[in-house]
């Protein structure tokens, strides 16, 4: 008996392995920009592993950058219908919204990731350009300003903090913001400068 059930032991840990494997595979194809392989690779591990977390957000990532938005957002549901507090997921969501410019159902999202994950600089960001588009600038200047305590390397929330700072007429602090965001390598930042800090 216990002879079998080693065997039935080795044979499972060997699937396993293969199998992350081809998940593993995904990922390279993913990381080499080959999107449409990495969807192909991703999809025939599902077939045989249908609730592996990992593996279906990054089919909905690599949907993403195919930009087959939709198929996408399936996935990233699917992952939060496995995994309700997948923090990941729910900024993705989020961002499918954003894109769509339905800034309330993104900042739903953001805000739900928020709530499992209070120290997060991206969902903290990601909320402040839904506020910031909405016209909600008080509210986008404090999720600017938490995304920067949380990583003080955060580019884009110096410039869009910078370009809060053009529209209420504080120049000094929007071209302070503008600075660091080039020093961080944000491009866009020295169009800003060049526009309001000459």
């Amino acid at each position: 008996m216990g002879k079998q059930f080693t065997i039935i032991l080795s044979i499972i840990i060997l699937f396993s392995s293969c199998e992350d494997e081809r998940s593993r595979l995904g990922d390279k194809y993913f990381n080499e920009g080959k999107y449409q392989k990495a969807v192909q690779i991703y999809t025939e591990f599902l077939r045989m592993m249908p609730s592996h977390l990992k593996t279906i957000y990054n089919r909905g990532r690599a949907y993403e950058e195919l930009e087959q938005y939709e198929k996408a957002l399936e996935d990233f549901h699917r992952t939060l219908k496995i995994d309700p507090k997948n923090v990941s997921a729910m900024l993705s969501i989020g961002n499918y919204y954003y894109r769509i410019e339905d800034f309330d159902q993104g900042l739903f999202y953001f805000e739900k990731a928020l709530v499992e994950d209070g120290s997060n600089a991206q969902a903290f960001f990601l909320k402040a350009r839904s506020n910031h588009r909405m016209g909600n600038i008080q509210d986008a200047m404090t999720d600017y300003n938490n995304a920067i305590n949380i990583n003080p390397d955060h580019g884009e929330a110096y410039l869009y903090r910078g370009a809060i700072r053009v529209h209420i007429k504080s120049f000094k602090g929007a071209c302070k913001d503008f600075k660091l965001a080039q020093a961080l390598g944000l491009l866009d930042a020295e169009e800003a400068i060049e526009k309001y800090c000459r």
